[in-house]
């Protein structure tokens, strides 16, 4: 019999990350879009103090999520 795996381990496997740096009063509000697109990601923030973040998704939502984050002028990082 094969083996089944989890859903998380299944979305980990086909996810995207960014890390990028954002207005520290800008944070909540990019929280709020991304959940209110029926959680299109997940913001996690590294260092509170510089605003650093990152964020996961799936990865066919990268066009979407790009858009997002040039609307909010975030400093892009790193990428997977």
């Amino acid at each position: 019999m094969g083996k089944r795996f989890s859903s998380s381990l299944l979305a980990i496997v086909r996810s995207s990350w960014i890390l990028f740096e954002i207005d520290p009063s800008q944070i909540a509000k990019l929280k709020f879009i991304l959940e209110g697109y029926d959680h299109l990601a997940v913001l996690t923030i590294k260092d509170p103090k510089i605003a650093l973040a990152k964020i996961w998704f799936f990865s066919t939502e990268k066009p979407l999520i790009m858009k997002i984050l040039q609307e909010f002028k975030v400093n892009l990082l790193e990428e997977s």
